[in-house]
Order: C-alpha cells, then sequence, then structure tokens
C-alpha cells in the first residue's frame, strides 16, 4: 500500500493535484471564516453637523406691525430709532438702564474662567513642583518633630534638675531647724527649770498658777517633740515625697516648740521673785530662742514654697513642650497627607464636582445673559418704525408696548407650537417653509418674529401663537396658504454625532457599546444637542473613528 503511495507521487501531475486540492479546502475554510457575519450592527464615529428643528404647520396671512415691548420694568437708558426710521432684523431700538446686569453678568463669565482653570488643573493632574514643596513640607514637619522632641527631654532633664537642686537642700535646712531649736530648749531657758528634761519639770521663780502650769507641761511637750524631731531628722528619707513629710512634721515640731517659748515669756512676764538683772537675761534668753526657732520656720516654709513653685514651674514648660510635640505631629500627619493626595492625584469624583460647578456657573451666565436680554428692544424683522412713545430717563412698565415695526414684506404665518417645543424657540430663529400649493420642492425662507405669551388650548393641548414671517417678497406667497415651517432652533457644525439609538440610558448616565475587535466595552458619554434627524452630538467618552454598536442580532 506504502509502495503504491510513493509510486503515485513519483508522477509530478499527481503532486499537483494533491497541491491543488490543499489549496481548495484552505481557501474555501478561510473564505467561510470570513462569510462569517457579526453578531452586530455598528457605525463609525464621525464629525458632522447637529441640526435641532421644529416642525409645525401654519397658515398665511397679511402682515402687521409687530409690537414691542421690554420684558421687565426698568428706567430707559437709551433710543436707537426713531417714527420713520427703517430698520434690520436684530437691531437694538432701545435699551433700560442695565448697569447691575452687566456686573452680575462679567462676575459670573470670570467665575466660569475660575472653574475652567480648576476643571483643567484637576484633570492635568499635580504638578512636579507641588509635589515638591509637599515632599519639602513632610521633611520640614519631620525635623520639626525631631526638635520638639528633644526639647521636651531638655525640658523634663532640667525639671528634674531643678527640682532635685531644691530637695537637696531639705536635709541641711531641717537639721539646722533642729539646731536651732535644741538651743531654743536646752540651753536658753537654762535656770528656768529644774528638773527640765523629767516628766515634772518646775519653774525656779514664781508667777501666777495658770501660767506656771502652761509652761511646765508645755516644757514635757517640748522635750518629747524635740526628740521625735531629733529621731525623724538623723534619719531623713532620700525621695521627695518623704522629704515633703519630713517638712511638714518638723514645721509641726517648730509650731509646738515655739508655742511653749511664748507660754514661758508670758510666765516671765509675771515672775515675782527674779533680780531685774536675772528677769532681764532670761528674757533676753527666751526672745533669742523665739527668733531663732522663727527664723527655722520661715526657711522651712520659704524652701517649702519654692519647691511648690518650681514643681507648678516644671509642670508649665512640659505642659508647653508636650503642646508643641503634639502640633508638631498633627503638622506632620496633616503634610503627610497633604502629600499622599498630591501624590494621589484627582479623583473622578472631584472631576465630576467640579465639573457641576462649571455647568452652575455657566447656568449663572445663561441666566444674567437673560436678564440682560429682557432690557433690550431688538426688531425681530426688518421694516419702519411706526410708533415710539419712550423717553430717555423715563419709567417703563414691562410688558407695555412701547415701540412697533411695519414689515417690508406682505405675509406672515401663524402657527401653534405645543408647549412640548416651545421652550427651543425664541425670536430671530430662521426656519425653511413649504406651501402645500407648490409642493416640497419650493423652499421659502422665514424667520420667528413673536410669540404670544399666553397659551392657546387646541384639542386639550396647551399651544403657544408663533409669528413668523418671510425674508423676501414673493408674487407665488398668497393669503390663507398652508404653510409647511421647519423652525432651525440650533445648529453645530463639525462635532462628533452618533445615531440615536447608540445611546444607551441608564440611572441618569448616557453610554454606549464601543467594538474593539472582537470585544464590546461600554463606554459613558457626555451628550450634547440632539439633532432632528436621529443624530446626537457627542462631548466626551468617545473619539473619532471608534466603532459603535447600534443593534445586537
Amino acid at each position: 500500500m506504502f509502495g503504491k503511495f510513493k509510486k503515485f507521487l513519483k508522477k509530478p501531475l499527481n503532486i499537483i493535484l494533491i497541491l491543488t486540492v490543499i489549496f481548495a479546502l484552505a481557501g474555501f475554510y478561510i473564505y467561510q471564516r470570513g462569510s462569517q457575519k457579526s453578531p452586530y450592527e455598528f457605525t463609525t464615529v464621525s464629525r458632522g453637523n447637529v441640526v435641532q428643528e421644529v416642525s409645525v404647520t401654519g397658515r398665511v396671512k397679511s402682515a402687521e406691525s409687530v409690537d414691542l415691548a421690554f420684558e421687565k420694568s426698568g428706567k430707559v437708558a437709551a433710543i436707537n430709532a426713531a417714527v420713520g426710521d427703517k430698520v434690520v432684523a436684530d437691531q437694538i431700538l432701545a435699551s433700560l438702564n442695565n448697569a447691575d446686569a452687566q456686573a452680575q453678568l462679567a462676575q459670573a463669565q470670570a467665575t466660569l474662567l475660575k472653574e475652567e482653570t480648576t476643571l483643567q488643573q484637576l484633570k492635568a493632574g499635580t504638578r512636579a513642583e507641588e509635589i515638591q514643596i509637599a515632599r519639602t513640607s513632610v521633611a520640614n514637619a519631620e525635623k520639626s518633630l525631631a526638635d520638639a522632641q528633644n526639647n521636651l527631654t531638655i525640658v523634663k532633664n532640667k525639671a528634674a534638675i531643678d527640682l532635685n537642686n531644691l530637695y537637696d537642700d531639705v536635709k541641711d535646712i531641717l537639721n539646722d531647724a533642729y539646731v536651732k531649736t535644741d538651743d531654743a530648749v536646752n540651753k536658753q531657758t537654762i535656770g528656768m527649770f529644774t528638773g527640765e528634761n523629767s516628766t515634772s519639770p518646775q519653774l525656779t521663780f514664781l508667777a501666777d498658777s495658770q501660767s506656771t502650769t502652761d509652761a511646765q507641761g508645755k516644757r514635757v511637750v517640748a522635750g518629747a517633740q524635740l526628740a521625735q524631731f531629733k529621731s525623724e531628722s538623723d534619719n531623713l528619707p532620700t525621695d521627695q515625697d518623704g522629704l515633703d513629710s519630713a517638712f511638714i512634721k518638723a514645721e509641726n515640731h517648730l509650731t509646738i516648740i515655739l508655742d511653749f517659748l511664748n507660754s514661758l515669756a508670758g510666765a516671765l512676764n509675771n515672775a515675782a521673785n527674779l533680780t531685774a538683772s536675772t528677769l532681764t537675761s532670761y528674757k533676753y534668753n527666751i526672745n533669742l530662742g523665739r527668733t531663732n526657732v522663727t527664723t527655722a520656720l520661715t526657711s522651712m516654709t520659704t524652701q517649702k514654697q519654692s519647691i511648690i513653685t518650681q514643681k507648678a514651674t516644671n509642670q508649665n514648660n512640659i505642659n508647653t513642650a508636650e503642646t508643641s510635640l503634639n502640633t508638631a505631629k498633627n503638622t506632620l500627619a496633616s503634610a503627610k497627607d497633604n502629600l499622599a493626595l498630591k501624590l494621589a492625584g484627582s479623583t473622578p469624583e472631584q472631576i465630576a464636582a467640579q465639573e457641576a460647578q462649571m455647568k452652575y456657573a455657566l447656568a449663572n451666565i445663561q441666566n444674567y445673559e437673560a436678564q440682560l436680554a429682557k432690557t433690550i428692544i431688538r426688531s425681530p424683522i426688518s421694516g419702519v418704525v411706526t410708533k415710539q412713545d419712550m423717553k430717555v430717563g423715563e419709567i417703563i412698565t414691562a410688558n407695555a408696548p412701547e415701540i412697533s415695526v411695519l414689515s417690508e414684506v406682505n405675509f406672515q404665518i401663524e402657527a401653534n407650537v405645543p408647549e412640548a417645543d416651545i421652550a427651543k424657540i425664541k425670536t430671530g430663529d430662521s426656519a425653511r417653509v413649504t406651501l402645500d400649493a407648490y409642493g416640497n420642492d419650493v423652499v421659502f425662507d422665514a424667520q420667528v418674529v413673536a410669540i404670544d405669551p399666553a397659551e392657546t388650548i387646541i384639542e386639550g393641548v396647551a399651544t403657544y401663537k408663533t409669528t413668523l414671517q418671510f425674508t423676501k417678497e414673493d408674487q407665488r406667497i398668497k393669503s390663507g396658504m398652508t404653510a409647511n415651517v421647519d423652525i432651525l432652533t440650533a445648529q453645530k457644525e463639525n462635532v462628533l454625532v452618533v445615531p440615536q439609538r447608540a445611546i444607551i440610558g441608564k440611572n441618569n448616565e448616557k453610554s454606549v457599546k464601543v467594538l474593539e475587535g472582537k470585544n464590546v466595552k461600554e463606554v459613558s458619554v457626555k451628550v450634547g444637542l440632539k439633532g432632528s434627524d436621529g443624530n446626537v452630538e457627542i462631548l466626551e467618552g468617545i473619539k473619532e473613528g471608534d466603532k459603535i454598536i447600534t443593534l445586537q442580532k
């Protein structure tokens, strides 16, 4: 079998035949794959014009003069046309004092420019210079924090040293107080008692019974206080709380001993059997002892107050240093947050919020432009001024006819526009008109010259009478003819357009499905003007050349 196949391959015609079959099969396979239909219908995003029109039907009638009025009250600032003057469409005929509206408009325009600049900055992201400034702020904050931490350590160390220095003097002050007190009790009272260190000392001189009893009883107490003071002085604690307690005990000892000395001085004042010289000597000694004890008490009180003051000073200094440290920590945290924010750049939420701010600013401009327009009378048509009753400086009431213009053409059209479309139309809009008498191939040009502010109910629907005037005389136009009017309300040229059916509306958001190879991606878009031909302007989201799905089979 294999031998026959080898023999078959030796013939060139057979090889050509096999190759032909292979290529035919490959071509058929490729054709089959290429002939598979795409499951989508799509269109390519391109640039074009978007035209918005309102189509209505009206009737031709003989032209009449147009009565014009200001839409708001005010003082007449300028009159630009007199009776008999020829005017052209959109010419300013008169205006009110509108300086406030102009100022508000200028401010709104400046605000919009500011918001646009902010939006551009948000979209561009943080500049390298701003990031470097933020990094420098972090570095400075870190240094300030280190300085604050070091300062707190220094303040605490100094506080401890200053307080320790004061407590180091406590032992000397207490020892000095003991020496002065011992001298006052044991040396300055020599000769005034017998058995002075016993439990029942006796005065060596006569005094009244009360003074004698007080002096002798308090001598016993003073001896006990002095002994206790001695024990405490020999065993002073080393910690600050212990020294504070020793101070309090010592003050109590000295106060009791001073009371004894005062009682003894009182007994001397009543002494009856002492010579004058002895009495003088005793009083001198007692006064010296009292002075020494008082001095010791004063030294202790002064030192105690110095310690209290130093503690308060230390605490204030530490609190100040800790506050500076906390401030430095907060400053560093804020600097780090700011740097992180700079590095992260603008969020979609921030950009969306700024876009909303821009829309608000634009709405303000449109509002002020509308307010400004209410202070100006423009001629909606070309014609002749037949009435003008105002004077400069006169106060004018809103909606009171002040100027009348007679059209140069003989005919106009009256049409009733439904309330759904009336908001799109304004005075001065151009229109294309066809008359049933001449068919759709004959087109006449017209312009909106008036819109009745009061509604007219037709078959239960609110409509507004809208008057248009032909822009040129034409002998073919006759009164009573039926007119089909397409009013051009808005137009944009050379913008990105897609069919309306490609737009997907969901949760107040607009999107389209973009075809990328075999993949489909839904992309959010921002739409603009909607055309009467079914096309929609695209402001953001897609670009020219993108393939947009219009139908999924």
